[in-house]
């Protein structure tokens, strides 16, 4: 049995002695409480609330309540704010131990700045104005497996191309979706690595406190992303001593929660050990399993306020895994064995000037793995260093400018061999790989919000970004506008030009080709979004024309002559809250139209077409409905259907002379699609307090109710004459355990 690396054990008990052995420390803080209402006397929920100057504040709940605690005594401001009202503004006058209660009224405006206002196709997790998804709902979405990104694949705009977590965005591959933590990029952000991402994210729900996910039109200040952007924030300092044990089928974890020092220090660690060899017993599912998949993660959150406007924060990720699986490939068929090692640091330090908020941030990412089939043996390795700086003011009532930058240095290693074309026979030819190099990324940005007319508002920006190794600038100018049209229906429109460097690797003189430049995607879109009580609606159309995508090429290996275009509708319907209503749920539904032109091989030539794009997925189709039963037990389902993708079929083939192999002659590009997917998931959930202020829930999930095989592609025989179908890695399945969490 495996178990968590010495250090981290170490780290847990050290944590854990120092959470008992920590005196009470003197009151030396004011605490304030109170109440938002508008001018009916109804309370407002998710207002920011917060001393003017200082990072010291809080989100009022639903009922519009606040607490918080500060070390700012004396005269000081306190500053209420929410869309679609005026701000309220009280003066305290604060002395060390006082409790002092508030009431803050809120006035209607028909409109007010903020950054949420302006930006097309985001959805958020968190406490914001445009809640769409909580940490809660992550965990209690049917099929999501507590993952962030595959509840976002419930989303519009998300195609569903496999049962993994891989991230398409409206007909852009996984590569053009950039991860974010914090201002680190992660640079994997998958569990166990596959071309169409992976089976799992590996930052879980509760690591976060906030994520801002786009699929298209976001701002300058997100740079090297061609389609979709999704952005996470780490969790603040812990309010309570809390510890949390989960143990489910597959997998067990521990979790600490710890205010070290009264307003000053706290810490949160998660551990996770995953063993997946019963759920694949259980469910019958370990047959082509020579490794099932396994592997171990653990993080530290480290949060230090060391003034009433300075913070700084640690975070600490680590995470290791590894499988082996038999895979039938034409010309081989064997095991395939990989593993991976990933690890992100990240120190964040925000501070308040004056005027000006700043937040600056040092991260490493490092990231080892060994892939293993017939001749390829390939042992990538990369180093990323990350600095970046964001500072921002309000300029007037009505305009609010952001500033920023960033550099980003990569070491990168290739050792082994890989296949051409594709090729897996252990004779068959490869590319023998030796190099190391450096790519560095350096990008700057500014952004303004500002009001030019009554009702609207408009965010103006532009970035730049240059790339070591193609020596070249991209210019991106950007820009979205919201119009009001009542207090709960707006309209919104974005444009803008997105640039995205290609992965270090292309650019290797063996297998890619150093004179590559950026890939290149133009954002045009128009929206409608109406809010009002528990209901949320959302329609977007979207048009994006795709210039200088790198292609493969007969004499150069890579050029940038590739082109295309994705246009499509997305359509969001949400009603209810989790817990909040009895029945809740959303309807997410995504028409696109996307081609590109592309590469077909006919034995050893290649030859260029126009066809619908590999994620061509015409209709995407997802109902989640969650509803609390009886008293404490909850259930959901989650049904998905998603057009098939497009494939190239084999047409022919050509034997290779003294070699037991073939060559494959592609049919035309995208002449075929895979048949439709359809999949139903289901979970139940029972919540049992015990103690004071301690629970456990108990949680019990079945993927793929009806047990379809579903087909995700095609294997084919040795001569490519015959072919059948690779359908779902999981067919029904069931997945159970429970959570106790204490509070002390």
């Amino acid at each position: 049995m495996k178990h968590l690396p010495t250090s981290t054990t170490q780290w847990a008990m050290v944590l854990l002695l120092l959470s008992f052995a920590m005196p009470t420390f003197a009151q030396n803080h004011a605490f304030i409480q109170g109440q938002v209402l508008d001018e009916t006397d109804r309370p407002v929920a998710y207002v920011n609330v917060q001393i003017t100057d200082t990072l010291d504040g809080a989100i009022t709940d639903r009922d519009g309540r606040f607490a918080f605690s500060t070390q700012h005594m004396g005269k000081c401001k306190l500053h209420a704010s929410f869309i679609g009202y005026e701000p309220a503004q009280q003066t305290l006058y604060l002395t060390p131990g006082d409790t002092t209660t508030v009431r803050l009224i809120l006035r209607l405006v028909l409109i007010q700045l903020d950054e949420t206002t302006v930006t097309a196709s985001t959805y958020t997790t968190g406490e914001e104005e445009t809640v769409t998804l909580s940490p809660l709902d992550v965990v209690t979405t049917p099929g999501a497996s507590a993952d962030i990104f595959r509840a976002f694949k419930t989303f519009p705009g998300v195609a569903t191309v496999d049962d993994g977590a891989g991230l398409f965005v409206r007909g852009g591959d996984v590569s053009e979706t950039v991860i974010l933590l914090g201002q680190a990029t992660v640079v994997h952000p998958y569990k166990y690595e596959s071309p169409t991402g992976g089976v799992f994210g590996t930052i879980s729900p509760f690591m976060v406190q906030g994520t801002v996910f786009s699929t298209g039109g976001f701002p300058a200040r997100y740079g090297n992303a061609l389609s979709a952007v999704l952005s996470m924030e780490t969790q603040n300092m812990p309010a309570q001593k809390s510890y949390t044990l989960n143990l489910g089928l597959a997998a067990g974890s521990l979790g600490l929660n710890l205010p070290l020092m009264s307003d000053k220090l706290g810490v949160r660690f998660t551990g996770n050990l995953s063993f997946t060899d019963l759920l694949f017993r259980v469910n019958r599912h370990s047959r082509a399993f020579t490794t099932t998949p396994r592997g171990h993660d653990g993080n530290l959150n480290l949060i230090y306020q060391y003034s009433p406007t300075g913070r700084l924060k640690f975070f600490s990720f680590n995470a290791s895994d590894r499988l082996g699986v038999r895979v039938t490939e034409p010309s081989f068929d064997g095991i395939y064995k990989g593993s991976t090692n990933s690890a992100l640091h990240n120190l964040e330090w925000m501070e308040v000037f004056a005027n000006w908020v700043m937040q600056t941030s040092a991260s490493l990412n490092h990231h080892t793995a060994r892939k293993q089939l017939g001749n390829l043996d390939f042992s990538p390795r990369d180093l990323t260093l990350k600095l970046r700086t964001d500072i921002e003011r309000a300029l007037t009532t009505s305009a609010f400018l952001r500033l920023g930058g960033e550099i980003e240095h990569t070491d990168n290693q290739f050792v082994g061999s890989i296949p051409q074309g594709d090729i897996f026979d252990p004779q068959a030819e490869i590319f023998e790989l030796d190099t190391s190099y450096g790519a560095r990324r350096a990008g700057a940005y500014f952004e303004i919000d500002f009001e030019p007319a009554r009702r609207l508002v408009v965010n103006l920006g532009t970035r730049a970004d240059h790339h070591n190794l193609s020596d070249r600038f991209a210019i991106d100018p950007r820009v979205s506008a919201r119009y009001q049209f009542t207090e709960h229906t707006d309209a919104r429109l974005a444009w803008g030009i997105y640039h995205q460097f290609p992965g270090p690797s292309k650019y290797n003189a063996t297998s890619g080709n150093p004179n590559i430049g950026p890939q290149r995607a133009q954002h045009r879109i128009i929206g409608l979004h109406h809010e009002r009580d528990q209901f949320m609606m959302r329609l977007e159309a979207y048009h994006k024309p795709y210039h200088n995508l790198v292609l493969d090429h007969p004499d150069l290996n890579l050029s940038n002559d590739g082109k295309g275009s994705a246009s499509g509708l997305d359509l969001f319907l949400k009603r209810g809250d989790f817990l909040s209503t009895r029945f809740s749920g959303w309807m997410a539904y995504s028409l696109l139209r996307s081609h590109r032109l592309q590469v077909r091989h006919i034995g050893s030539e290649m030859h260029y077409e126009e066809a619908p794009s590999p994620y061509d997925i015409t209709h995407n189709l997802t109902l989640v409905a969650k509803m609390r039963l009886i008293d404490d037990l909850s259930g959901g389902l989650t049904v998905k259907y998603a057009t098939g993708r497009p494939i190239t079929p084999i047409v022919g083939a050509i034997p290779v002379a003294g070699q037991n192999y073939y060559l494959p002659i592609e049919g035309r590009i995208g002449s075929e699609r895979l048949p439709s997917f359809r999949q139903v998931d289901g979970q139940l959930s029972y919540l049992l307090p015990f103690g004071a202020n301690h629970q456990t829930v108990f949680y019990l999930a079945i993927n793929n109710l009806l047990n379809r095989a579903n087909v995700l592609d095609y294997d084919y025989s040795i001569d490519y004459s015959q072919r059948q179908p690779r359908t779902t890695t999981f067919s029904r399945s069931i997945y159970f355990g429970a959570t106790v969490t204490l509070n002390p």
